[in-house]
């Protein structure tokens, strides 16, 4: 079952994060969207503390510092999604340098919280938009 929810939520952010690129990127030619060589695309899921009400949460996460430890200086938030029943969905652009502070602000600021996942993920619109337009020809 877990795994089944874990695939479900994947699919699910992955369907959010391609919906919100898209129609910035369908006018877009593929063949010009260059990746972000500078940095790396990571999908976090911050998944609820069950046994924890919303008022709980809020005080540990307070009590951690998570709002000011997250995210790091110099990583973009993408987009940052709540799913009910779930958690937090948030993809971020990270420098590989401050890959250690991205992890040490999960580690001291959400721990007792949620249960955290992390993901390296890449845009694939611009590959299904060049799919699109050599099977349109």
């Amino acid at each position: 079952m877990t795994r089944t929810c874990s695939s479900l939520a994947l699919a699910v952010v992955l369907a959010l994060i391609v919906a919100a690129a898209g129609p910035a990127r369908a006018q877009q030619d593929p063949a010009a969207v260059a990746p972000d060589a500078g940095r790396v695309m990571l999908v976090i899921f911050l998944k609820h503390t069950q046994r924890l009400t919303l008022e709980e949460m809020g005080a540990n996460l307070r009590k951690n510092g998570f709002f000011e430890k997250f995210p790091p200086d110099g990583v973009e938030v993408v987009s940052w999604y709540q799913l009910m029943s779930f958690g937090h969905v948030i993809a971020l652009k990270v420098p590989p340098a401050k890959l250690r502070d991205l992890n040490r602000a999960i580690e001291s600021g959400s721990y007792t919280t949620f249960k955290s996942e992390v993901y390296p993920a890449y845009d694939f619109w611009p590959v299904i938009q060049a799919i699109k337009a050599r099977e349109a020809q």
